[in-house]
């Protein structure tokens, strides 16, 4: 019989003697080399049609012999599998929002897959989106990140779930448990895309890969990693990179960390023994396991997560590590992937933790009770400086918070301030110094880029868990951005303002535009280019150009301007700083 043809594809990728994407009315099939699919077709925000396929294994489950372990190839399936409705979360606590409860389950590595209808039967630019989630928390279905307002132009959206927390970074440092299997699990997606996506309609040679926060981090993290090249060939890292602290690799923490770990899952009589002891936490049950990380906790929802990424030794049983040395170290040794690449942060990131801290009346009072302790465990100053805190902690409570060790409700010069300090300690110090270092090293092109829109929604109500609030101006939280990009039922309305909407289809035209055209400003109506320095004595933060983007749903406005100097007063703050981090050409 014959059918309507949807996307047609090359035959020997899909092994299907017909058109491998069919499209009817409400089961779209398509054929990839591990088996069939029957999807769904959906509207977009225009009321484009598209077609959706949800919860399709990329690779085998993670369990039993699994856990802790690498990710392994998908089995094929001689059946079509329904890919009409999200896979199962990857097993979490998500203590970013309130009341958090483990949720999810370890079978959980499946993706999404997003294809608009088009004309023609060309192959069509792919934007693979990786969560955000401090990797402890964070999916990739549909009710977080639906593709509608993607779908409305011409390029095919991959969203996927990862492995997180204990079950996704635990590590003996050795070949038992080497770690960072989160991040393994995306470059397996990665793989898994080049795989098949082409009988989805998709190009395997035009793939952007773009990310949020922790996803964000990870974007930066596979330039670097030896463990994706070749799987795409253009990135853009949204509020998040590889040196920002958040996403060093600790080895030393993370022997204590293992050793906890046995005690609290009543291992630790196997401890001495690294066989034993990975044969015990592979049968702890996965809810208890996760609840164990409540017994790390030394303040409020600190640690968010006591498992980082780790260095890996390269051995015959671990033979695809993903870092082996530090991020730093393959920037300034120039080992990382000079594609194209976007990167930038919203205005407040701080609020991502800070709406917590000051918006909850106990937690703030237990801060201002013992400020300057938890203040250098929160910030981390010791991996930065060492033992001896003292003269940073002073640094940054002068210059931040005006000489005050605590934090003054009533004063919104103080709330700001404390917003500014989780901002840059966190967020975009990382940036400026990522955007110095690999400008250093001749990666072109970069475009910089800041978010300064307050729409009618902001991310910043779920962080505070709570509905209490203070008598305060709030701005751009941490991942505000993504209201624009995508449409989240489960955590908000649909967007209503005229501005709002505007916003939205700006950002997500630029994003686009830089999958489909290699740049986020193709016709040069924003004026927005990459950096460009003509010799390296031109390399300095009062030289960095990025595009803010302002306005409010409130004022009814959004801008857009061009703007030289990235954070430059408090950038220079932290280059002049004796950190571990540092490195010449800051200042």
């Amino acid at each position: 019989m014959k059918l309507n043809v949807f996307v047609l594809i090359s035959l020997h990728i899909c092994f299907t003697l017909e058109s491998v994407s069919t499209y009817a009315p409400k089961s779209p099939i398509v054929y990839t080399k591990y088996g069939p699919a029957i999807g769904l077709t959906e509207v977009s925000r225009s009321k484009r049609e598209f077609m959706s396929f949800r919860g399709i294994p990329y690779a085998k489950p993670p369990v039993g012999e699994l856990r802790f372990a690498a990710p392994e190839p998908p089995e094929p399936w001689n059946f079509a599998i329904n890919a009409t409705q999200n896979g199962p979360i990857c097993i979490q606590k998500n203590y970013f929002f309130s009341d958090p409860k483990v949720e999810g389950t370890e079978d959980c590595l499946y993706l999404n897959v997003y294809v608009p209808k088009v004309k023609g039967t060309a192959l069509l630019p792919v934007m693979v989106f990786i969560h955000w989630g401090g990797f402890l928390a964070g999916r990739g279905t549909s009710d977080y990140f639906g593709p509608e307002y993607i779908m409305d132009k011409d390029v095919i959206l991959v969203t996927f779930n990862y492995r997180l927390g204990v079950f996704g970074f635990f590590t003996t440092l050795d070949d038992f448990a080497p770690g960072n299997y989160g991040l393994k699990d995306q470059v397996m997606a990665l793989k898994f895309v080049q795989e098949t996506i082409e009988c989805f309609g998709g190009d395997k040679n035009r793939v952007t890969i773009f990310g949020q926060s922790a996803g964000g981090g990870s974007v930066s993290l596979h330039l670097v990693s030896p463990l994706s090249r070749g799987l795409f060939q253009q990135a853009i890292s949204q509020s998040g990179v590889a040196l920002d602290l958040w996403a060093k690799p600790l080895n030393p923490l993370q022997v204590q960390i293992t050793a906890a770990l046995a005690t609290f899952a009543g291992c630790q009589a196997q401890l001495a023994n690294r066989a034993d002891l990975l044969k015990c936490l592979r049968e702890v049950d996965a809810q208890k396991l996760a609840e164990t990380a409540d017994k790390f906790k030394y303040f409020s929802i600190e640690p968010l997560t006591p498992y980082t990424l780790v260095t890996e030794n390269k051995t015959a049983a671990n033979p695809n590590p993903f870092l082996e040395k530090q991020p730093l170290s393959y920037l300034q040794d120039e080992e990382f992937l000079k594609v194209p690449w976007i990167v930038g942060n919203v205005q407040d990131e701080g609020i991502l933790r800070v709406a917590q801290l000051v918006r909850q009346p106990e937690t703030l009072k237990a801060l201002n009770d013992n400020f300057k302790t938890l203040i250098t465990q929160l910030l981390a100053l010791q991996v930065s400086v060492g033992e001896n805190t003292t003269s940073l902690y002073d640094n940054m409570i002068n210059f931040y918070l005006g000489g005050k060790s605590s934090i003054d409700v009533n004063d919104p010069k103080s709330v700001q301030g404390f917003i500014d300090l989780y901002t840059d300690r966190s967020f975009t110090y990382g940036t400026y110094q990522t955007a110095i270092l690999q400008s250093q090293k001749g990666h072109t092109p970069i475009w910089m880029y800041n978010f300064d829109y307050r729409g009618q929604y902001s991310y910043g109500d779920q962080f505070a868990a709570t509905t209490d609030d203070i008598n305060f101006n709030w701005g751009v939280s941490h991942c505000d951005d993504l209201l624009y990009l995508f449409k989240s039922p489960a955590l908000f309305p649909d967007l209503e303002k005229e501005s709002d909407l505007k916003m939205s289809e700006a950002l997500v035209t630029m994003w686009t535009n830089f999958a489909i055209h290699g740049t986020p400003d193709p016709f040069n109506s924003l004026q927005w280019n990459s950096l460009n320095f003509n010799n390296t004595e031109e390399i300095k933060g009062s030289n960095l150009k990025f595009l803010n983007m302002t306005g409010s749903s409130k004022t009814k406005t959004i801008e857009f301007k061009l703007q030289r100097g990235f954070y430059p007063e408090r950038m220079q703050f932290w280059a002049n700083q004796n950190l571990a981090e540092n490195f010449p050409g800051l200042g």
